[in-house]
């Protein structure tokens, strides 16, 4: 765990060098990718006879329940003839949420979809994220390395009764948001995505189209703020920063929901009505 205020926040650039910071993201990257897998989760449409791609969450324990944690967006579609199913790590069975599903709209775009608890209880490599592992507030130093996993739609197919999900881990820097009626900088941030600029680390498939993406948490790796410390940089560092939720094609970046409102939404969700379907 890092002690955020020993950081003296010096300019990133004055940390690494070009040299040092491309060798080093492979390695980030692979370790980020192994210690995420666990905590994210896919979001299906439940066809009956087959599924379908919809959004991506993470597994997150809240009030001595584990729910899913996505966009309002990706929620919103759930209805008594729209079932939406998860899977759990290491398991091939698909599952549908069942009962109360609590959740805010814009600005915030947050939702909470029930785990059932015989399903969490079965043997599987899920890990739920803990509430000490949210950030107080969205507040990486300058130049940080952001990440986030999820499953884009162009990556999820129905193959002979069988559905395949393939994950995404993306890392990149905050960027500043475009001015854009839809989002706002006191409740959203930027991250950079271009999957035409985009460097494979791991692998040779490049960046997927985003669609699917929303409702991936985004995470505050810590890795630049550790080297300011001077300590030697692991993947459980890592911070909950934020939940993506869109991405404005015509601006070249994802935007994501900020740590802090995350927290107020959490604070909130045991009040809040929630939709049983």
């Amino acid at each position: 765990m890092l002690n955020e205020g020993m950081i003296n926040r010096t300019d990133p650039q004055l940390l690494f060098s070009d040299a040092e910071w491309n060798a080093a993201m492979p390695g980030v990257s692979k370790d980020l990718t192994a210690y995420l897998a666990a905590r994210r989760a896919p979001i299906f449409k439940d066809h009956g006879d087959h599924g379908e791609g919809w959004g991506s969450g993470a597994f997150l324990r809240h009030g001595g329940r584990v729910f899913v944690l996505t966009n309002e967006h990706v929620a919103a579609a759930r209805s008594p003839t729209q079932p939406l199913a998860s899977q759990l790590q290491d398991q091939n069975d698909i599952w549908r949420f069942v009962g109360n599903h609590v959740q805010f709209g814009l600005p915030l775009d947050l939702a909470l979809l029930p785990v059932p608890e015989a399903m969490w209880n079965t043997k599987h490599g899920s890990t739920a994220i803990e509430i000490d592992e949210i950030a107080i507030a969205h507040d990486p130093v300058e130049g940080e390395l952001l990440a986030f996993t999820g499953f884009a739609g162009e990556r999820v197919k129905f193959h002979f009764g069988t559905l395949f999900a393939q994950a995404t881990c993306y890392t990149a820097r905050e960027i500043a948001l475009p001015s854009d009626p839809r989002f706002s900088s006191r409740y959203h941030f930027g991250i950079d995505y271009r999957p035409d600029l985009a460097t494979d680390v791991i692998g040779t498939r490049g960046l997927p189209l985003p669609p699917g993406l929303s409702g991936s948490v985004v995470w505050n790796t810590q890795f630049v703020a550790a080297k300011m410390l001077g300590q030697r940089w692991t993947a459980d560092m890592a911070q909950v920063t934020g939940v993506v939720w869109g991405w404005p094609s015509d601006h070249g970046c994802i935007v994501a929901t900020r740590a802090e409102f995350l927290r107020s939404f959490l604070l909130q969700a045991a009040q809040m009505p929630g939709r049983d379907t």
